[in-house]
């Protein structure tokens, strides 16, 4: 689809949903820039894209072996409706041996602190929302 197109069907989509947006490009590219800048790793997360009803990656319920894709993976931001971010990731430590949890969810937080960037915690989640229908249930 060209993406003109696309984003008009994005603005409809807002419109009809009676969504507010809470993030712009600006704010994205800062934690874009303070997630691949700062933090230890690029925690993992699932996207929920407005024109889309498929969550990406589908499963996301229990910590992953893999890192986010901070870098191309979110753009264009105008199209995402959230993000789900988990701050750590299970480090593989060979095949007779758990895998290690490796946790910065304090670093992550600071920087939705430091930014002003509002969430919602669920099951040790951040959920960060671009467009939303109720604010109120969104930490600062």
């Amino acid at each position: 689809m060209v993406p003109k197109q696309n984003k008009m069907r994005v603005f409809e989509a807002i419109a009809e949903r009676n969504l507010v947006s809470i993030m712009n490009d600006t704010k994205w590219r800062e934690l874009q820039d303070a997630v691949i800048n700062t933090l230890l790793f690029p925690p993992p997360y699932q996207g929920k894209y407005l024109l889309e009803d498929r969550l990406y990656p589908e499963e996301f319920e229990t910590d992953v072996w893999y890192w986010g894709d901070w870098k191309e993976g979110i753009v264009p931001f105008y199209r995402v409706e959230w993000i789900r971010v988990r701050p750590r990731y299970l480090k593989h430590r060979g095949s007779l041996i758990s895998p290690e949890i490796i946790d910065i969810t304090d670093d992550f937080v600071n920087i939705l602190k430091e930014l002003s960037i509002p969430y919602r915690l669920d099951n040790d989640t951040y959920y960060i929302y671009s467009y939303i229908s109720d604010t109120s249930i969104l930490t600062l």
